[in-house]
């Protein structure tokens, strides 16, 4: 299978900033002005050939720091032809927040028409992005006032003004500022209360995502025990009450018989895709199991080739539970990257991986693929879950509306 290889900056918690915009808008002396030196190139293989995105690191104050990526030129992607521009329309649906460039100066009709297009798709694809108006030392006053009429929500800069990029940095602020204010917290507000006991559980290495988890449970009063799998059933008897379990998704076969039914049950990867907002189309996507035979055709899109998770559940402990359940013949694909291959509608079933290690919207844009192509989508928990006969009872925990319908 192709392989996408992309810095870890494209697949953190932080948020994405995007430039995009036609060739000569002066987009990329935007980008160098917002990050400086800070800056390195991201290899994308796009069949035999290389499209080097750039990306670097953005401080915006107290909204914290961002990742900025800089685009091919509109034009240049054009050029390059479509299967690039394919992977350029995903780097951007991924954002959290895209930044359509263009030079004052050479908005005519048919940028005009170009920008149109653009304002529609990312309408379609649900991402937030502002438009900035670059090069304005160069335009006529009555021009930019005529401009600034029309479009209100504008930015108008000149990277040639010393600060101009400054009014940039300033509404940048104020937009992630907003996208953390909106974003839903990781524990559900009517699942857990203060003083309510929360068994969480946690593997030999440590905490990694599971520690922002843990933190927002203690900043809203819950009472943590945190505890090794191994030590579950004798800290059952010892704690007085027990009000939820959180768990990693590879031990739902073990601890499903541990915990009884009337305690909600949930692992932390149920959790991230609940506040990702597409929980509900990994459930329907799981579901997907009941309908593959021994000449079905699986993708496993893995985030991080090297993770400890994808070597013992992507490789290991997932296909050989779905051998088991439809026959040895049924062929697994590999896909490594935050992109998706473009011959999606050659499978039945697609399982996502890193939900908790890759942005909100890098989720959301595959799940929108694969809506897209018609193909179920699911993540390693979701399918776990299935597999361990317990996807009803953990979407109970957390869909609960849902389950009401």
């Amino acid at each position: 299978m192709r392989q996408s290889i992309l810095p870890a900056a494209f697949g953190g918690e932080n948020r994405h900033v995007v430039l995009f915009g036609r060739t000569g808008s002066g987009k990329t002396s935007i980008f160098e002005q917002l990050v400086g030196k800070d800056k390195i190139e991201a290899e994308v293989r796009v069949g035999g050939s290389k499209y080097n995105p750039v990306v670097g690191r953005c401080r915006l104050g107290h909204a914290g720091e961002v990742t900025v990526i800089d685009t091919a030129g509109l034009d240049d992607v054009n050029e390059l032809g479509s299967e690039q521009a394919h992977h350029t329309r995903n780097i951007i649906r991924r954002a959290d927040i895209a930044l359509y460039v263009i030079n004052i100066q050479e908005f005519d009709h048919s940028a005009r028409a170009a920008y149109r297009r653009a304002h529609d798709w990312m309408e379609r694809n649900m991402v937030p992005y502002l438009q900035v108006f670059n090069r304005c030392d160069e335009a006529y006053a009555g021009d930019i006032a005529k401009l600034k009429t029309e479009f209100p929500e504008a930015v108008f800069i000149s990277t040639y003004t010393p600060g101009s990029v400054s009014l940039l940095r300033a509404r940048l602020s104020q937009m992630v500022r907003a996208l953390h204010e909106q974003e839903d917290p990781l524990v559900p507000e009517e699942l857990i209360q203060k003083g309510d006991y929360v068994l969480l559980l946690v593997p030999d290495s440590g905490l990694i995502h599971e520690y922002a988890i843990i933190m927002e449970l203690m900043r809203r009063g819950a009472r943590c025990v945190i505890i090794h799998e191994d030590d579950l059933e004798t800290t059952m008897r010892e704690v007085p009450r027990i009000d939820l379990v959180v768990a990693y998704a590879r031990s739902f076969g073990k601890v499903r018989d541990i915990v009884p039914e009337d305690i909600p049950l949930t692992s932390y990867s149920l959790l991230y895709a609940l506040q990702s907002g597409v929980l509900g189309d990994f459930v329907e996507g799981a579901r997907a199991i009941g309908n593959l035979t021994k000449d079905s055709r699986v993708l496993i899109a893995v985030g991080n080739k090297r993770s400890e998770v994808y070597m013992e559940i992507g490789r290991i402990k997932i296909p050989r539970a779905l051998r088991r359940l439809v026959g040895e013949e049924l062929q697994i694909d590999y896909f490594f990257g935050l992109d998706l291959p473009d011959d999606l509608n050659q499978y039945d079933l697609v399982i996502h991986d890193a939900g908790a290690a890759m942005s909100r919207r890098s989720v959301q844009a595959r799940v929108a693929i694969c809506k897209e192509a018609g193909v179920p989508v699911a993540n390693y928990g979701t399918i776990l879950a299935a597999l361990s006969g317990i996807l009803d009872r953990c979407k109970k925990v957390l869909l609960p509306e849902e389950e009401e319908e």
